[in-house]
């Protein structure tokens, strides 16, 4: 039985993965046991995250005062630490996880929101709309300067590094050091530093600007991608919203040097850099990227968001270092890939509609997300193929090529405890030429087809280059899959003594929490467009008989996933698979 190992752990995920900040203690050494306070009411825990996120809303940390005299002009969200308010607010004030306090000449216009804490209202403090208050904390996860639910807290680790933050009314900024990006057999482990700021400009507009550099543990001055790498990058947004609605409309603009990967689609990527870093086993490729974007986007509504972009960078190819790992340290990593070097320009439109109703574990909603990109090149340089895998990229300044993505999931409760969740993912060459090396597809490995060995589907298999055929390159055109899984929450609860009511044993504060049994499918195939052998004509799918299929079961503790999974269409091993995030 061959087995495949996939870890996750938010030091190795992207920066704004940054420590987070809860109210419920978890015991690290005992995951199934845990005390379960009262919860906050969904709808006032997304209330409050949309309100300290709103780009009109003063984003403050830690213990506030506002002297008699002084004023707040829009909405002041406050999270851990306690507000000792004099002065005036012209608007509303939330209090994450701390107690408000209103002097007698305290004045608030609008509401006045407190989780995890208390009010003291001295008389002649005035408020004029609500005062609301919740006892229960909000669990939370910082990202940036905003903040997001953390439903549950134990699946994230805080990152390495150290943050410096100053705070104003009118301005936040922050001085940062710490690993950022997947750790990766290019460049190993990547360090970003510098500062980022952001500013309220006037009601209801913000802005933000990073400068962030980015210090790779392996590299060679002079060389490709060497030990340095940056990222500029600053967004302009207008927007609210009122009643539980979410618009907006910004533009953004991007400067970058930075190392990124082949296949972003499949495994998440802290699962990739633990995978490596623990076990020598990389399952993304990579190339360098140094360029400028610009972004446009519009938010109608909260499940709504539509982007334009417009990129031009450089390409080109990186090989492997020879970082250290903890396991497997002696052995050789796999080839990393070249790829088809030059300057890219790039027109992409994204279009995505989200009404989950939690991002890390939703139990119903829809996620819908399409992308569609445009790209060409003046100076491309092709590695030569087969003409079986490709057919020739020319190089006279023509070179034109776009790509299609669609992801649909739906997330539905068929019981109280009970859920069945749908994707299909299609994606590949729309039009135009071939297909840059870079832009190719598989199947096969953990995910999305965990019954089969990694890019078990990648149409290489005529390939003749070494280096090819080494790293097992990518090489397929168009990709398809369907998964379905059923989840039911496994629970057995545990208390002292036998002969209290059913529902105060329930209510027991020691709780032995069960997890979600996972019974799931999987079946896709990845194919070349064309004519002859091995190929599809572009207005054809691969017929069912084709398709790769695999049965598994597991277990998954809020994240952490145990597997089985059995190829049912050709003749692979049983294959076990760890991982630490959902698989979809």
């Amino acid at each position: 039985m061959r087995a495949a190992l996939f870890l996750v752990c938010s030091v190795l995920a992207p920066l704004p993965a940054v420590a987070q900040d809860t109210a419920i203690v978890i015991n690290p050494e005992s995951a199934a046991v845990t005390s379960r306070p009262r919860e906050l009411p969904r709808s006032v825990a997304e209330q409050a995250i949309r309100l300290f996120n709103a780009a009109t809303t003063t984003r403050l940390v830690g213990r506030t005062s506002l002297p008699p005299g002084n004023e707040w002009r829009g909405d002041v969200g406050v999270r851990n630490g306690s507000v000792s308010l004099g002065g005036r607010i012209a608007g509303t004030l939330l209090v994450v996880n701390g107690d408000a306090t209103l002097d007698s000449t305290a004045e608030v216009t609008g509401d006045v929101l407190v989780l995890g804490g208390t009010v003291t209202r001295a008389p002649g403090s005035q408020v004029g709309g609500e005062v609301r208050v919740y006892r229960e904390p909000l669990s939370y996860r910082t990202d940036g300067d905003e903040i997001a639910l953390a439903p549950n807290p134990r699946r994230r680790i805080p990152f390495f590094g150290a943050r410096k933050t100053w705070t104003t009314t009118e301005a936040h900024s922050s001085l940062t050091v710490a690993t950022g990006g997947t750790f990766n057999r290019v460049e190993g482990v990547p360090i970003v530093f510098g500062p980022e700021f952001a500013w309220r400009v006037r009601e209801g507009v913000g802005l933000r600007f990073d400068a962030l550099g980015i210090a790779r543990s392996v590299g060679d001055v002079g060389g490709e991608p060497g030990n340095l790498g940056y990222l500029v990058r600053s967004e302009l947004r207008s927007g609210g919203g009122t009643g539980g609605e979410q618009r907006g409309i910004g533009v953004g603009f991007r400067a970058y040097s930075a190392v990124t990967p082949v296949e972003a689609w499949g495994l998440r990527s802290a699962e990739v850099g633990w995978a490596a870093f623990l076990f020598q086993r990389d399952y993304r490729d990579y190339y360098l990227a140094r360029g400028v974007s610009g972004r446009a986007f519009v938010q109608p509504g909260r499940p709504l968001t539509v982007a334009l972009e417009l990129t031009r960078d450089q390409q080109i190819s990186v090989t492997a270092r020879d970082p250290w790992t903890v396991f497997r340290n002696s052995t050789s990593w796999r080839e990393n890939p070249p790829i088809d070097d030059g300057h890219y320009t790039t027109l992409g439109g994204v279009v995505t509609f989200d009404t989950r109703n939690d991002r890390d574990q939703p139990t119903a909603g829809w996620l819908v997300r399409a992308e569609l990109n445009s790209s060409w090149s003046d100076d491309v340089s092709p590695r030569v193929l087969p003409v079986g895998v490709r057919r020739p990229i020319p190089t006279n300044g023509s070179y034109q090529f776009s790509r299609l993505f669609l992801d649909v999931r739906r997330y539905t409760r068929v019981s109280p405890s009970g859920r069945v969740n749908l994707r299909v993912l299609a994606g590949g060459w729309l039009g135009g030429d071939a297909l840059p090396l870079q832009q190719r597809l598989s199947l096969g490995g953990a995910d999305p087809l965990p019954g089969y060995g990694f890019r078990h589907s990648g149409c290489n298999g005529d390939l003749t280059d070494a280096v090819f055929r080494a790293s097992r390159v990518a090489a397929c055109d168009r990709v398809l899959v369907t998964q379905i899984e059923y989840r039911g929450h496994l629970s057995l609860h545990w208390s002292y003594g036998t002969s209290r009511p059913q529902d105060e044993v329930v209510k027991s504060p020691l709780t032995l929490q069960g997890p979600d049994l996972v019974v799931f499918g999987n079946a896709g195939q990845a194919w070349l467009v064309g004519d002859g052998p091995g190929r599809l004509p572009a207005d054809r799918l691969p017929t069912i008989g084709s398709w790769l299929a695999d049965l598994g079961l597991g277990m998954d503790w809020g994240g952490f996933g145990v597997y089985f999974a059995k190829a049912v269409t050709t003749g692979e091993p049983l294959r076990f698979t760890v991982r630490l995030d959902h698989r979809f």
